[in-house]
């Protein structure tokens, strides 16, 4: 039987010439004595560094910008944990930078090198040795009557909760135009593929492969058993329409960071972002062989 190709693998891969290095916390003096070996023994490749990097700056290694490194280098390297993955996706915002995650936190769903191989992945970099995916973002608008309240996007998802302790919420969803349900619950999660591994995930929701074009629900403790996850077809436009008491208002967080309150009658319109995030996998990297390490899947490989 013919092998089908992964229709996510079909961006061109250009030469890196500039590779941007960026880092939030964290103590990282493992991976920039890599990142600095690699800098010296490629002279060819310019390497810049954020603000929080800034102690390892040098004449080969030099500092520079949020906005230059989001949208002038050849590659973003992120190095940290999801969290880092995340402000890099939100850097680059759809800018034709790819990004390569280097795990140094604890299970880490989004990078897929870890400071073992941290030095064979970048010295992969000037050779193409390496695979070039997108991968689905999302496009969030907060919408207060005819007021556009603010525009974001997300690599995980949209999140909607009510206060901690407090009366669950009610929110309308309807999905291109066309009213689906209402939902009561503690809260909804508006996911991407990627995301169906984060939030979704500890709420019960399927796993999804990054591949996979869609948009997935996830309700969080509901008020009836017959609400259930639902994926929808990445071509749908979501909309969330907010029920509260005038006392009560509705948080939404965006990758968990970007954090707002709806009021009565706000509407959240979701659609799919139309460029997306670029990543670069190493070649050795496999998205079920990073499922069965972090989930714990039993089994052996077949011979």
């Amino acid at each position: 039987m013919k092998r089908l190709r992964d229709p996510a693998i079909t961006l061109p891969k250009t030469r890196i010439r500039s590779l941007g290095v960026m880092a939030l916390k964290g103590r990282l003096d493992k991976a920039m004595e890599i990142v600095g070996a690699f800098a010296a023994a490629h002279p060819e490749v310019k390497v810049y560094l954020n603000g929080y990097l800034k102690p390892y700056a040098n004449r080969r290694m030099k500092l520079q910008s949020d906005v230059f490194l989001g949208s002038r280098v050849d590659a973003l390297l992120s190095l940290g944990g999801d969290g880092t993955f995340l402000a890099a996706a939100r850097l680059v915002r759809g800018e034709k930078v790819p990004v390569l995650g280097v795990n140094l936190g604890r299970v880490g769903f989004l990078a897929d090198v870890s400071l073992d191989n941290l030095r064979q992945s970048l010295e992969e970099l000037p050779r193409r040795d390496y695979t070039l995916r997108r991968r689905m973002m999302l496009d969030v608008e907060h919408w207060r009557g005819k007021k556009k309240i603010f525009q974001d996007i997300a690599l995980n998802e949209a999140a909607f909760a009510g206060e901690v302790g407090s009366r669950m919420v009610e929110l309308s969803v309807s999905a291109s135009g066309r009213f689906m349900t209402e939902y009561r619950v503690d809260g909804l999660l508006v996911s991407t593929p990627t995301g169906s591994t984060a939030y979704s995930l500890s709420a019960g929701g399927p796993i999804i492969h990054p591949s996979g074009n869609s948009i997935l629900l996830t309700p969080m403790s509901p008020a009836s058993l017959s609400v259930r996850p639902l994926v929808l077809p990445d071509f749908m436009e979501i909309e969330i329409k907010c029920h509260v008491a005038r006392e009560q208002d509705v948080n939404l967080f965006v990758d968990g960071r970007r954090h707002v309150l709806l009021r009565e009658g706000d509407i959240v319109r979701i659609r799919k972002h139309p460029q997306g995030l670029r990543i670069i996998r190493p070649k050795s990297s496999s998205y079920f062989e990073s499922l069965r390490t972090k989930l714990g899947w039993t089994g052996n490989r077949a011979p």
